[in-house]
């Protein structure tokens, strides 16, 4: 192929990225079915499918020049001819063998290296020889056993990424077959690549037209009140004409009647205008509804595309943590919007890292506790209704320690240690959703921050939905989380307070319903009201958003009842002006967080208005936003106290790496060039935080951390080990020496330091 380069080259490449991602999602789901068994046709189809996406990916990559790839492509190629050819079933090693090159290949793809160095890699000829062995042994590709060299190379390489493809060969009229299988394509014949992005324009800009729609509503309500208010006026003049014709001279009956065919003439084309109008609002509405719902069934996918990526993750991090785990997942097929799903990916991903890292035993202590040896994994999707989707996401672990994440809340400063006993099972699980609560012993690569549920929830709420925990000991934990379908309008309440108008998401409330004065109870400075059997909190919606209050003279009140279980709260308004369709306006970067208000909206008036948040309104109302005296240290206008750290690494390169770091940042840094030495000026003066390397002569990290510990006023000082050391023996070293975090120098990053020593020494 001639060279290509400049902007021709990286239009391509960014072609055959998109391309490539597509491709190596659907080798990924089918290698998953591969690996778990299926039926003989299954089989069949599954195999076929992989063969054509590895013979299209080769030809891709050989358009941008990308040889290594095409070889890859091209002897894994000829490994699926031989399956399929024969109709072997691949034995599970073979499988594992399968899905170490395919990690192999997304590597190769990722890198776009086609250098002689990536070429001659020691991985990519030893993945290129193992298959040309069993394409040349068809044979062993159903007994085939792990070998010690095979299962080494897995395991040292478990983010490998490997895929091979067949050799060129003319497309025969049978192989134009296709199945009815989701993981082959449709016929290109059938189907256009259009952009992601365009395709989300596009839908934004129709959803649009719901101000319009909403504003023609507006326009036709007003012409139908106008022409009702003239036709009294012409009533009235023609019952006063008649009524005193007597007393008018001719002149002024011939002016009268003159005057009553004009009004009556204007009554006749305000009627036509308005039924005229009435009209197309109704052809304007049946339009942008259908227009609409084509939109969002465009932008809808199976969960399947977003969960695809998954087992290989728990295959690799299971692997990396010494754990066996798997995946299950049920109802895959469920449609939701693409947007939603891109959405979902961090909180899904944040669920199953803390659920390998620390909720999952190992196989001896499973076999300990009477459970299976191989934890599980699970996902089970449903659509409850036609506007929401339930999500349950769960393991067989451990569970989450309700004493530990307690203790974890007190030592923060969250809840005092009374409150702490106070609180009942429901209230302490909700403590995991507060950014930085964890229940890990030690931070990780993995986990450890206490940030995952946190980033879950507000993901989970600003798309309109809810999240609850629930972990029984020792029996793992379960997330449920209800989301709406499509990431488009909503219908919301519009309601009054102090004067202005707000929308409320109608999925968000419970019931609307008005309330007496007599049916409000009052303990000491508490009302509440009588709702679903039992007394809840009411709570004005001035005071939550901080408005200045409005006297009630009705006998009755309009109340919005939100939240679930004991977090059931009345909000009331001052009233309620009907409900219609939404388009969310966002609130700009310099707003993206604001408690209790979502967005803005365009009412068929023209005005712009708030949309309030209802799971922040129900905490709001509740108190339970304690963490607002956390919040309001932040906004204290003192000078900073600037900490120390000390940072013992033998390795000067490594020692002035760490301090620059840590001084750009903000710190104090001393350092030290062993253990002893760290040690000797920790006695001498405490810092606020210790890190650490492990391999360090006279006296090394897992000593020093140790000796460390059993110091005077030691207890709090937090302990970070820098380490290449990054087996699972060390890092259960490193937690029985007492270290707060264990971060690997091989994935180093000064933004993830950073973040571990402002959480620990603040």
């Amino acid at each position: 192929m001639p060279m290509i380069g400049g902007d021709l080259k990286r239009r391509l490449l960014a072609a055959f990225r998109s391309e490539s991602s597509d491709r190596m999602r659907v080798l990924f789901a089918d290698f998953t079915r591969l690996e778990k068994g299926c039926e003989k046709d299954e089989l069949a189809k599954v195999i076929e499918s992989s063969y054509r996406e590895l013979h299209s990916l080769k030809g891709a990559a050989r358009a941008v020049g990308l040889s290594v790839v095409e070889e890859f492509c091209q002897t894994f190629e000829s490994f699926f001819s031989v399956l399929k050819k024969n109709g072997l079933v691949p034995s599970p090693a073979t499988c594992s063998l399968m899905l170490g090159w395919i990690d192999l290949l997304e590597d190769l793809l990722r890198e776009e290296n086609d250098s002689a160095e990536a070429v001659a890699s020691a991985q990519v000829q030893l993945a290129l020889a193992r298959m040309k062995e069993l394409t040349d042994s068809p044979k062993c590709i159903e007994s085939v056993e792990s070998t010690a060299d095979d299962n080494g190379s897995l395991l040292d390489r478990s983010t490998e990424k490997g895929i091979e493809n067949l050799p060129e060969q003319p497309q025969q009229a049978s192989e134009t077959k296709r199945y009815d299988n989701g993981s082959v394509h449709s016929s290109m014949g059938d189907s256009v690549r259009v952009s992601s992005s365009f395709l989300t324009g596009l839908l934004l800009q129709t959803e649009e037209l719901i101000s319009s729609r909403n504003s023609q509503r507006t326009r036709v309500r007003e012409g139908s009140e106008l022409n009702n208010l003239f036709n009294s006026f012409a009533r009235l003049f023609h019952d006063t004409y008649e009524n005193r014709a007597d007393l008018f001279s001719e002149e002024d009956l011939k002016l009268n009647g003159l005057m009553g065919q004009k009004i009556d003439e204007i009554s006749r084309r305000l009627s036509a205008l308005s039924a005229s109008s009435r009209k197309a609002e109704w052809e304007l509405t049946a339009k942008v509804n259908t227009l609409l719902d084509n939109f969002k069934d465009s932008m809808l996918l199976p969960f399947s595309s977003l969960l695809d990526v998954f087992p290989h993750m728990v295959r690799s991090l299971s692997m990396e943590q010494g754990k066996e785990c798997r995946l299950e997942v049920t109802g895959e097929d469920v449609r939701i919007d693409r947007r939603i799903l891109e959405m979902l990916h961090d909180p899904l991903m944040h669920m199953i890292r803390n659920s390998i890292d620390h909720g999952i035993e190992n196989r001896e202590e499973r076999l300990a506790m009477g459970k299976a040896p191989v934890g599980s994994i699970l996902f089970s999707i449903t659509q409850t209704d036609r506007e929401v989707v339930k999500i349950v996401y769960g393991d067989d672990g451990r569970g989450i320690d309700l004493d530990r994440l307690k203790a974890a809340a007190v030592s923060r400063g969250i809840i005092s240690a009374d409150e702490a006993e106070k609180l009942d099972r429901r209230s302490v699980l909700d403590l995991i959703f507060i950014s930085g609560m964890s229940t890990s012993e030690i931070i990780t690569d993995i986990s450890g921050r206490g940030l995952g549920m946190a980033i879950a929830r507000d993901k989970v709420e600003s798309l309109g939905g809810s999240i609850v925990i629930a972990s029984p000991k020792g029996k793992g934990i379960r997330v449920i989380l209800n989301i709406p379908v499509a990431l488009t309008s909503f219908r919301g309440i519009v309601v009054e307070c102090g004067g202005r108008q707000y929308v409320v998401p109608k999925s968000g409330i419970r019931k609307v319903m008005l309330v007496r004065q007599d049916d409000i109870s009052v303990a000491g400075d508490k009302e509440t009201v009588f709702v679903f059997g039992r007394p809840v909190p009411l709570v004005g919606l001035a005071d939550i958003l901080e408005q200045k209050r409005c006297e009630t003279r009705s006998n009755a009140i309009a109340v919005l009842i939100i939240g679930k279980g004991r977090r059931t709260v009345a909000i009331s308004v001052d009233g309620l002006s009907g409900e219609q369709d939404v388009m969310v306006k966002g609130m700009g970067a310099l707003l993206k967080r604001v408690r209790n208000v979502s967005g803005f909206s365009m009412l068929g008036s023209g005005e712009l208005v708030p949309i309030l948040h209802a799971p922040d309104m129900a905490r709001t109302a509740l108190g339970i936003h304690s963490l607002s005296r956390v919040r309001a240290v932040v906004h204290r206008q003192s000078v900073p106290d600037v900490k120390t750290v000390l940072v013992a690494e033998d390795s000067i390169t490594s020692r002035m790496l760490l301090k620059n770091v840590l001084e750009a940042a903000g710190y104090n840094v001393l350092t030290a060039v062993d253990g002893l030495d760290a040690l000797q000026k920790i006695e001498e003066s405490m810092p606020d935080a210790l890190i650490s390397d492990v391999e360090m002569p006279q006296m090394d990290g897992f000593t020093l951390t140790s000796r460390v510990r059993k110091l005077d006023g030691s207890s709090s000082l937090p302990i970070i080990l820098v380490t290449s050391l990054g087996s699972p023996e060390d890092r259960e070293r490193g937690v029985e020496s007492g270290a707060d975090a264990y971060i690997i120098k091989s994935s180093f990053d000064q933004g993830n330091l950073l973040e571990v020593v402002k959480r620990l020494a603040g």
